[in-house]
C-alpha cells in the first residue's frame, strides 16, 4: 500500500500488503460476489496528527449477497482494535458492524493524547445510518498551549471566479441536479471521561470528569451532559487560583455550553477570586469576595494578597497592569514565561518602605497548598533572607525566617470594618 502514498491527503501515510480477488456470478437482478480480501502488516500514519495505527489484519470473505468479516484487528499504543461484522446486498443493502476497543490510543501526540476503551455498533441501511455504543477515556492530555500551524482567519472567505462561458449570448445555465435523498441518521452514543483526563493550556491546568451523551435530532449532532473539573489550578493576575468549582453544562449544541467556574486563590484571610458564568459565545467574568469588598479591594486582594490601604506607587502600578488583562486577554507576558521557566511561582521586583527607598528582590515557591518557601534581598545589602511558611488555618500562620534577622513567628489575623 506504500505505493499509494501520492494519493492519499498530505502528511497521511500507508503500509501493509493488501491482495483482493472476487468473482461474480448468478443472474443481472441478482448478482452472486464469491472471493476474500486480505492485508496484513497494515499501517496508517499521521505524526502532525499524532495518529499511528499498526499491525493491522483483514480477512473478508465474500460469499453469494453477503460479505463477512472474519477478522480486522489493530493495534494502536499499547492497545488493540478489533472489528465484526457482515453486509448483504441486493435491493436492500445492509451493514452491520461491531467495533471494540481496548485502550487503543486515537491520539498520540505530545500535546494531544487520547487512549479509549468501549464498544460501538453501526447499521447502514439505504435511507438510514444508526449508531450506538459506549467508550471511556482510559487516559488523556489536551495541552494547547503549543499553538497549531498558522491558518486562515474565519473571517476570511476565498472565492473562486467562476469559469467565463465561451459565448455568452448564447450559453444556457446548466440544470440544477436532483437532490440527493439524504439517509436519517440514529445516533446514542455515551462518552465517559473517565479519571485521567486532563487539559491544560491558557492558564488551565485540570482534570475533567463527567459523561456526555451524543445523539443527532433532525440531523444535527447534539451534546447533553455535564463535564466538571477535579481540582486544577488556574493562571490568572500573575497567580495560580484553585479551581474550587468548575461546570461546563451541554444542553444541545456542542459549540455552545453554559459555564459555571469559580476559582480562588489560596491562603489569604477573606475568600477572592474569578467567577466565570455565561456561556461560551458570550462569557461573563467578575471578581467576588466574602466578605463582600470593593472592586479594588478585590483586586488587590487577587494580585497583591492584602488590603488596598497603603499601596505604594509600584503596587498601584501593578493593579493597574492587572485590570488592563481583563480588558486585553488572556496572553501569557514575558514575566509569567519566566517564572514558568525557571520553576518558580513567584518573582518580583519592588521598592521597600520606610525612609529610605530601596529595591528589593523576592523570589517565591509554593511548595503545598499550606507550605511556601521564599528568599528576599535588598540590592544593596550583603545578604539576604529565607522564609519558611505554613499556613496552619485560615487566620493562623507560623514563619521562620533566617538571615541578618532570624524569628520565628506565629501570626493570627482578624479583620474588622
Amino acid at each position: 500500500l506504500g505505493t499509494w502514498g501520492t494519493w492519499v491527503p498530505a502528511g497521511w501515510r500507508l503500509g501493509g500488503a493488501l491482495s483482493a480477488s472476487a468473482g461474480i456470478g448468478g443472474k443481472f437482478g441478482a448478482p452472486e460476489y464469491t472471493g476474500a480480501v486480505r492485508g496484513t502488516r497494515l499501517s496508517v500514519r499521521n505524526f502532525l496528527q499524532g495518529v499511528n495505527v499498526t499491525d493491522g489484519e483483514v480477512a473478508i470473505v465474500l460469499q453469494g449477497a453477503t460479505a463477512r468479516i472474519e477478522r480486522f484487528t489493530a493495534q494502536a499504543g499499547a492497545g488493540t482494535l478489533e472489528l465484526g461484522g457482515d453486509a448483504s446486498f441486493g435491493a436492500s443493502p445492509l451493514v452491520r458492524l461491531q467495533l471494540e476497543a481496548k485502550r487503543f490510543q486515537l491520539l498520540g501526540r505530545v500535546d494531544r493524547r487520547i487512549v479509549v476503551s468501549g464498544n460501538s455498533t453501526l447499521q447502514i441501511e439505504r435511507d438510514k445510518l444508526t449508531l450506538g455504543g459506549r467508550l471511556a477515556v482510559d487516559e488523556g492530555l489536551i495541552d494547547f498551549t503549543r499553538s497549531d500551524a498558522p491558518g486562515l482567519s474565519d473571517d476570511v472567505t476565498v472565492s473562486r471566479r467562476p469559469a467565463r462561458a465561451a459565448d455568452p449570448q448564447t450559453a444556457q445555465a446548466r440544470p440544477a441536479a436532483p437532490n440527493a435523498r439524504v439517509p436519517t441518521i440514529d445516533m446514542d452514543v455515551r462518552l465517559d471521561l473517565g479519571e485521567q483526563l486532563r487539559v491544560r493550556g491558557r492558564g488551565l491546568d485540570t482534570g475533567l470528569r463527567g459523561e456526555l451523551r451524543l445523539t443527532a435530532p433532525a440531523g444535527r449532532l447534539a451534546v447533553n451532559g455535564t463535564v466538571r473539573t477535579a481540582g486544577g489550578t488556574y493562571a490568572a493576575y500573575g497567580q495560580k487560583l484553585e479551581i474550587d468549582r468548575g461546570n461546563v453544562v451541554f444542553n444541545g449544541a456542542a459549540e455552545n455550553p453554559r459555564l459555571d467556574i469559580e476559582a480562588t486563590r489560596p491562603n489569604l484571610d477573606v475568600r477572592v477570586g474569578v467567577a466565570i458564568t455565561g456561556t461560551a459565545v458570550n462569557p461573563r467574568v467578575r471578581l467576588f469576595s466574602e466578605p463582600e469588598l470593593s472592586d479594588l479591594d478585590k483586586l488587590s486582594w487577587l494580585v497583591l494578597g492584602r488590603a488596598s490601604d497603603g499601596l505604594g506607587r509600584a503596587d498601584t502600578a501593578l493593579l493597574q497592569r492587572a485590570a488592563l488583562a481583563l480588558l486585553t486577554g488572556d496572553g501569557e507576558g514575558p514575566t509569567d514565561q519566566l517564572t514558568r521557566a525557571i520553576g518558580l511561582d513567584e518573582v518580583s521586583v519592588r521598592q521597600s518602605d520606610g525612609e529610605v527607598r530601596e529595591t528589593v528582590i523576592s523570589l517565591g515557591k509554593q511548595l503545598s497548598r499550606r507550605w511556601y518557601v521564599g528568599y528576599e534581598r535588598s540590592l544593596n545589602a550583603t545578604a539576604g533572607s529565607w522564609q519558611l511558611i505554613y499556613r496552619i488555618a485560615q487566620r493562623f500562620t507560623l514563619r521562620a525566617q533566617s538571615g541578618e534577622d532570624s524569628s520565628l513567628d506565629v501570626i493570627w489575623t482578624w479583620r474588622w470594618n
